[in-house]
């Protein structure tokens, strides 16, 4: 099941690879104010004055973690639990990234004492304001392309022509399916069908080439259903596979298995899959082009495609016939989208194309550099594979 990213909107290509180091792939939150959180830059915020105790925001610099488990950790140095806190959006792990976090009744003192391995705490502020989900304007991204292909010249004509692009093909990244284990849209399929066993079996069986020898080990005897003997070999770090195969031994049912996950990690799964078809809508429409067409709906003056849930706004006219294909292809209806306390998804609509922001770049020794803004919701490998990727 592949992530239905195959269309490109030039023929130009440099080559290369990202990620050898995470210092290679900066990410920098920017503000609904505007403001760019640089790495290793403090900035002031100032205290609200009528500040009652409830709120402290702070920026997360952080270097090879997850937002959440670095929240996760800060939570556990401070003596809070995890729901305390406030984030605008997941930052990328291998990288280094900052983000405002907010945390409810906490000491300012207990957070500045805090000394964690790959993570800064910095730029305080006392205030009465939670920061929620989509809470920023964007993120600036410095990313370093090395060993590209190209060399010279040639190298510099292909930047040229690559960096004219003002907009990108909207996917949905790699990120949103797994990384290691793009398995996620797949889980989501299943739930999606109800078949609770399938989806288990992907989610914590299911070896893949990318798998370390470990947790390989441990998803084949997932997939022989010797459940107890996985839960011992699955590496401690595994920490949701463990609790779900201890809640499927205890309980017997792969259902209550995924009820144990959080809110976020459940949503997780169906918003994977919705993105995985909104992946095929933008190819099925890369054939009419991305002009505005009768019966489109249109995001900031761009067509828009369907993310299907139970109240899907469908577009008229081709792109309506597109999403109407898809959509009863996969035998889809409303119900599919209500599941009961597993969560309830609604659907929503995506710009199939996005602008990208300020992008330039820059040669060094065997590898260049790239840096561009993106809205919040976008994704920069969507941009970066018109680099990186050989166009066949």
């Amino acid at each position: 099941m592949p992530l239905n990213m195959n269309k490109y909107l030039t023929d130009a290509y440099t080559g290369g690879i990202i990620k050898k180091y995470p210092e290679d792939f900066i990410v920098e939150e920017i503000t609904p104010e505007g403001i760019i959180l640089e790495v290793g830059k403090s900035i002031e915020f100032k205290d609200e004055e009528n500040w009652k105790g409830n709120y402290i925001h702070f920026t997360l610099e952080k270097r090879n973690w997850t937002t959440l488990d670095a929240i996760r950790e800060i939570a556990n140095r401070v003596g809070k639990q995890r729901k305390h806190f406030g984030f605008a959006g997941n930052k990328d792990k291998y990288a280094v990234t900052t983000q405002r976090v907010g945390c409810f009744n906490v000491k300012l003192e207990d957070l500045m004492k805090v000394k964690i391995k790959g993570i800064i705490l910095r730029d305080f502020q006392k205030t009465n304001r939670k920061i929620r989900l989509g809470d920023l304007w964007g993120n600036r991204f410095t990313i370093r392309v090395r060993e590209p292909e190209l060399k010279g010249k040639e190298l510099e004509e292909a930047l040229n022509k690559l960096c004219k692009l003002k907009y990108f093909l909207n996917y949905y990244g790699v990120q949103r399916f797994g990384t290691t284990r793009p398995i996620t849209h797949i889980v989501g399929r299943f739930i999606i069908e109800r078949d609770w066993e399938g989806a288990f079996h992907a989610y914590c069986g299911t070896p893949l080439p990318y798998d370390d020898k470990k947790s390989k080990l441990a998803r084949e005897l997932v997939d022989e259903e010797n459940f107890k003997e996985a839960y011992k070999k699955f590496p401690k770090a595994f920490f949701y596979e463990r609790r779900m195969i201890k809640a499927y031994i205890e309980t017997g049912s792969y259902q209550k298995a995924f009820m144990i996950l959080p809110p976020y990690l459940r949503c997780m799964f169906i918003n994977a899959y919705q993105s995985y078809l909104f992946n095929e809508i933008i190819n099925r429409r890369f054939e009419y082009g991305f002009e505005p067409m009768e019966g489109d709906i249109l995001i900031d003056n761009v067509p828009s495609g369907a993310l299907f849930g139970y109240k899907t706004r469908f577009a008229s006219g081709i792109q309506g016939e597109i999403e109407r294909e898809i959509y009863e292809r996969e035998n889809l209806s409303p119900e599919d989208f209500k599941i009961g306390e597993f969560g309830s998804f609604i659907g929503d609509r995506r710009a199939m194309i996005g602008k990208i922001y300020n992008m330039k770049y820059w040669i060094e020794d065997d590898s260049y550099v790239l840096q561009f803004c993106l809205k919040k919701g976008n994704y920069a490998t969507s941009v970066l594979r018109e680099f990186i990727e050989k166009k066949d």
